[in-house]
C-alpha cells in the first residue's frame, strides 16, 4: 500500500500554521477583544494572514497536479493515504477559522452603520467564498481515489456521484473522506479491522457523562424534595452540570470521538460485522439516556430563563401589555428553544451512526425490505425515537444471527461488489 506523498505532507503543514494564525486571531478578538478587526487597526494581521492564503494556494496547485499524477499513475494506495491524511490535518484549521470568522463578522455587523447589518453580511459572505477555496484542494486526492476505483470497476455509480458531490461541500467532505478511504482499503486488501478501543470509544464517552448525569440527577431530585438541602447538593448540582457541556464539547465542538465513530462504522460495514455493529448500536443508545435526560432538564430551566428574562428586567411592568407583551416573551422564548433543539440534536447525531451502518448492512445483505430501512434511518434521526427504532433493528439484526437467510449466507465477495 502507497504512503503519503511530499505534496500532500506540505499541504498538511500549510494547515497546521493556518490553525495557528486562526487560533490567534480567536483568542485575540474572543476573550478581552484587544484589537477591532473592523477598524483596520492591525495591518499585521492581515498581512500575516494574506501570505498564508497566498502560500496556500501554491501548495494547493502542487498537490492538485500531485494527485493528477496519481490518477494517471493509477497509485490508489498513495491517493487513499494523502486523501486521509490531508483531510484529517485539515479540521483544526476549519474548526478555528469558523470561530475566529464568526467573531469578526459579529463584530462588523454589531458596528454596522446602517443598523440593518449588511456589512457584517457581505464580510459573512466573502468569508464564505475564501473558506471554499480553501476547501476545495483537500477534496483532490478523494477524488483521485474515486476516478480510480471507477475506472477499474471497484465502485458503482451511485457511491461515486454521492461522494463526488459530498467531497466538495462544508462539514460532510470529511465523513465522505473517511469512507472513500475506507473503501480503497478494502479494494486494495488493506482492510483494517476495528479494535476494541475504537469500537467502543463512543459508548465509554457517553456511559461517563451518563454517570456524572445520573448523580446530578439524583442531587436535583434531593433539592426539590428536601428544603432546604444543605449546601453539599446545591454545590453538587452547580458542580455536575458541566457533564452536558463537556458532552457537547466531545460529540460536537471537538469531533474527534464521532469521526472515530463513523471509520468505525465502515470498517465494520465493510468486515460484515453484524454482530459489533448490533451491540454497539444498542448500548450506544442505551448509554445516553440519564445524560440527554440531564441535557432535557438544563435545556427546559435555559428557555424558562429566557422566556422570564424580560419580566425580571422590567420588574413585571412587561405584562401589563397585554397580548403584545405574550407574543414578545414568546418570540423571545423561541430563541433560546431552538438554540436548545439544534444543540442538542448535533450531540444526538453521532450515536446514530453504528444504528444507520446496520440498517446498511442489513440492506446490503438484501435481509430487509427497502420499506422497513428507510422507515428506521428516519427515525434514526428523531428525538426518542431513535432509541426504540435502534431497539427494534438490533433485535431484527440477533434474529437474523440466529437463522440466517441464504441472503445472509451469500459470497462475501459478490455482496461487497
Amino acid at each position: 500500500m502507497g504512503s503519503i506523498t511530499g505534496p500532500a505532507k506540505l499541504l498538511g503543514a500549510g494547515f497546521i500554521v493556518g490553525a495557528v494564525l486562526m487560533a490567534a486571531v480567536a483568542l485575540g478578538i474572543g476573550p478581552e477583544w484587544p484589537f477591532r478587526i473592523d477598524s483596520g487597526d492591525l495591518p499585521i494581521v492581515y498581512a500575516v494572514l494574506g501570505a498564508w492564503f497566498v502560500m496556500y494556494l501554491v501548495l494547493a496547485l502542487i498537490a492538485v497536479a500531485d494527485a493528477t499524477r496519481l490518477t494517471r499513475r493509477g497509485d490508489l494506495g498513495a491517493a487513499q493515504e494523502s486523501a486521509n491524511f490531508v483531510k484529517l490535518v485539515a479540521v483544526p484549521y476549519f474548526l478555528l477559522n469558523f470561530v475566529a470568522l464568526t467573531e469578526v463578522v459579529a463584530i462588523v455587523g454589531v458596528n454596522d452603520r446602517d443598523r440593518l447589518g449588511l456589512d457584517g453580511f457581505l464580510v459573512a459572505v466573502l468569508f464564505v467564498i475564501l473558506t471554499y477555496v480553501v476547501l476545495l484542494p483537500t477534496s483532490a486526492y478523494g477524488v483521485a481515489c474515486l476516478l480510480l476505483m471507477k475506472r477499474n470497476d471497484q465502485i458503482g455509480r451511485i457511491f461515486f456521484g454521492l461522494n463526488l458531490v459530498l467531497q466538495f461541500l462544508f462539514v460532510v467532505d470529511v465523513p465522505s473522506t473517511i469512507a472513500v478511504v475506507e473503501v480503497a482499503r478494502d479494494r486494495l486488501g488493506a482492510t483494517r479491522r476495528a479494535g476494541t478501543l475504537s469500537r467502543n470509544l463512543l459508548a465509554g464517552v457517553l456511559i461517563a457523562g451518563s454517570s456524572v448525569a445520573v448523580v446530578w440527577l439524583a442531587c436535583v431530585a434531593i433539592f426539590w424534595l428536601l428544603d432546604p438541602p444543605g449546601t453539599f447538593v446545591r454545590d453538587a448540582i452547580y458542580v455536575l452540570t458541566i457533564a452536558s457541556p463537556v458532552e457537547f464539547v466531545l460529540l460536537v465542538l471537538v469531533p474527534v470521538v464521532p469521526l472515530a465513530t463513523f471509520r468505525t462504522a465502515v470498517r465494520l460495514l465493510l468486515t460484515d460485522d453484524l454482530d459489533a455493529l448490533r451491540r454497539s448500536a444498542r448500548i450506544v443508545k442505551l448509554a445516553l439516556i440519564p445524560l440527554f435526560v440531564q441535557n432535557f432538564v438544563l435545556c427546559a430551566i435555559a428557555v424558562l430563563a429566557t422566556t422570564f428574562l424580560p419580566i425580571v428586567a422590567t420588574r413585571g411592568t412587561l405584562i401589563l401589555l397585554g397580548p403584545g407583551a405574550l407574543v414578545f416573551l414568546g418570540a423571545f422564548g423561541t430563541t433560546g428553544l431552538v438554540w436548545a433543539v439544534i444543540t442538542t440534536y448535533l450531540m444526538m447525531l453521532p450515536t446514530s451512526v453504528y444504528g444507520l451502518t446496520m440498517l446498511a448492512l442489513l440492506m446490503r445483505h438484501r435481509a430487509i425490505t427497502p420499506r422497513f430501512c428507510a422507515l428506521h434511518a428516519v427515525l434514526h434521526l428523531v428525538f426518542v425515537a431513535d432509541i426504540v427504532s435502534t431497539l427494534v433493528v438490533a433485535h431484527r439484526a440477533r434474529q437474523l444471527m440466529a437463522a440466517p437467510s441464504p441472503a445472509l449466507q451469500a459470497d462475501p465477495a459478490v455482496v461487497r461488489g
